[in-house]
């Protein structure tokens, strides 16, 4: 009898076996998809491209330090799911810390020279990326925050608080009408944040006129010693283009939601969730953000 059960086992496995390799094309079962919401958290620090520049030991020599808390990157919304954003840097700043904000070239004994109004800040127009944080400011009850922006802002709400992914998905489903009628409301007032509130505007006219050479190092501030005088017809054409720049900064504080179109043209919903100086120094400021692609 217990041989004959043994038979029985030995069939049975051989059956199982054949069974499991004739399966190798058999059809898989249909499963329903899964659909996550996908949000992202990006945290960015102030712009900051001060160095100071000293003789070195060498006759000729420079040693440059950069400032303790130096970084030129601006923060850019990803173009797809499959990057949660970059960090390009603002390479016109590698070598100065003030680049042209207008200028106009003229000449002087055949030598060409540049006559420009700088600063330290790029144009929202001519952000690398779309948020470069200008500033953090570190005061009760709410830290603050100045961010230039190179897309479409308008402010949705005031008052979200909360770093749980999930809920922050569920806040954007819940309010879909709401975000849906902010950016149908988007006007050429949204660009920049101009028309937001908190909204400032930084003019330039009244920052000294430079003189640079054609490599675009700066020589000296009009007037000073040795320095190349333009014509009053070079200085007119400058002041007048001046005259058309403004920058746009938008002061945000933790808790607001807003409704962004990138310069990629994709939209998104972010909310400040944090602004803050960290412990360990040079105790360096940054702004984080937790965002929803609208955009697949």
């Amino acid at each position: 009898m217990k041989k004959i059960n043994l038979n029985i086992k030995i069939v049975l496995l051989f059956a199982v076996v054949s069974l499991l390799a004739s399966c190798n094309d058999c059809p898989l079962e249909q499963q329903d998809p899964i659909f996550l919401c996908q949000t992202r958290i990006v945290t960015m620090e102030e712009f900051n491209p001060n160095f100071t520049v000293t003789p070195g030991p060498i006759q000729g020599e420079e040693i440059v330090t950069l400032d303790a808390r130096y970084n030129i990157s601006i923060f850019e919304f990803p173009q797809n799911l499959a990057s949660t954003g970059s960090f390009p840097n603002d390479n016109r700043f590698k070598g100065t810390s003030q680049i042209p904000i207008a200028e106009v070239p003229f000449a002087v004994d055949n030598t060409l020279y540049y006559a420009a109004y700088v600063d330290t800040y790029p144009l929202n127009s001519d952000l690398a990326g779309d948020i470069l944080l200008r500033q953090v400011n570190l005061a009760l009850p709410n830290n603050t925050a100045l961010l230039r922006l190179a897309g479409s802002i308008a402010l949705i709400d005031r008052n979200f608080f909360n770093e749980d992914a999930q809920a922050f998905c569920d806040y954007v489903s819940a309010n879909t009408n709401m975000i849906s009628t902010a950016y149908q409301n988007f006007t050429t007032g949204n660009k920049y944040g101009a028309n937001q509130l908190g909204a400032q505007v930084t003019q330039f006219d009244t920052n000294p006129i430079v003189i640079s050479d054609q490599t675009g190092k700066i020589i000296g501030t009009l007037g000073g010693v040795g320095v190349p005088q333009p014509p009053q017809s070079i200085l007119d054409l400058l002041n007048v283009s001046i005259a058309q720049k403004t920058a746009i900064d938008l002061l945000v504080e933790p808790g607001n939601v807003y409704a962004y179109i990138a310069k990629n043209g994709k939209r998104f919903v972010f909310f400040v969730s944090e602004i803050r100086e960290t412990p360990v120094l040079p105790n360096r400021r940054r702004v984080t953000i937790m965002m929803y692609p609208l955009d697949k």
